[in-house]
């Protein structure tokens, strides 16, 4: 795939590095803030995890003490339960899906930015945009044909678009905030709003054999992702962003609905 051209400023500096190298760590020293968002999202052939890039990476590049760190976490951390309440807000406390590591990692990662220096923790919903993941396009679109469900779970799912997540990271380090942060719209959606919007069939299936079935998919290259993304249609994981609009007066200007609509369309 063709790369983007890389914007060109005086006071500008790229550096392309594994996150876990000496010229990573070299590069961000001494910054006055530092936007952590190099994380890696999927597992990765063999089904090995990203522990070691996720974990030593985020230790190397706040390594040398950065002035402020605005971290691009995950929603994840709360886990997708069926007791959870909707919506969630900050004082939920975490409780990743043991199958989905990634969670666990990036519950890990905001320890290791806030022993480090004053840390925002923005706790991020599902992003959706021109620029979204390649693996994470592929299973969006894949909405319009199915959309899976559990049964005996309800569902609930937040989509922000890349723009107002941007503006969220930019916001909370401008502001000086601390803590940890909601980032997602303020509706979520059913899996049969998520139907109405892409134009696919809800497909409830018992939830055991969901797991199962997309581990073992994944592990024969069926599926691009297993157990650790199946395990979210457990129990419904919408947030509540109101803590953002009142302490950086965030608020994404387009809610889920209209964010995949757009997306898919």
């Amino acid at each position: 795939m063709a790369r983007r051209p890389v914007t060109s400023h005086p006071k500008l500096v790229h550096t392309r590095s594994d996150l876990r190298s000496p010229e990573a760590r070299r590069a961000l020293a001494g910054v006055d803030v530092l936007w952590h968002l190099g994380f890696q999202l999927w597992r990765q052939r063999g089904g090995l995890e990203p522990e070691d890039a996720n974990l030593a990476g985020t230790r190397n590049v706040v390594a040398d003490l950065p002035g402020r760190i605005v971290l691009a976490s995950s929603a994840a951390v709360y886990g997708a339960w069926p007791d959870n309440p909707l919506p969630l807000d900050e004082t939920a406390p975490p409780r990743p899906n043991p199958e989905c590591t990634y969670a666990s990692q990036k519950l890990e990662a905001e320890r290791i930015c806030a022993d480090a220096a004053p840390t925002a923790a923005l706790r991020i919903c599902a992003v959706l945009g021109p620029h979204a993941d390649p693996l994470v396009r592929k299973a969006s679109r894949a909405l319009r044909r199915v959309v899976p469900a559990a049964r005996g779970r309800r569902q609930a799912v937040q989509f922000a678009h890349e723009d107002d997540v941007v503006a969220a990271l930019h916001r909370a380090a401008t502001s000086g905030v601390e803590g940890t942060y909601n980032v997602a719209t303020a509706d979520w959606l059913s899996e049969d709003e998520v139907a109405a919007v892409s134009g696919g069939r809800v497909v409830r299936l018992p939830f055991p054999l969901l797991v199962r079935g997309s581990e073992v998919a994944a592990r024969l290259r069926l599926l691009d992702f297993g157990a650790d993304r199946a395990i979210f249609l457990n129990g419904p994981l919408a947030l509540a962003p109101g803590r953002a609009l009142e302490d950086f007066a965030w608020k994404a200007e387009r809610g889920s609905a209209d964010v995949l609509a757009s997306f898919l369309g």
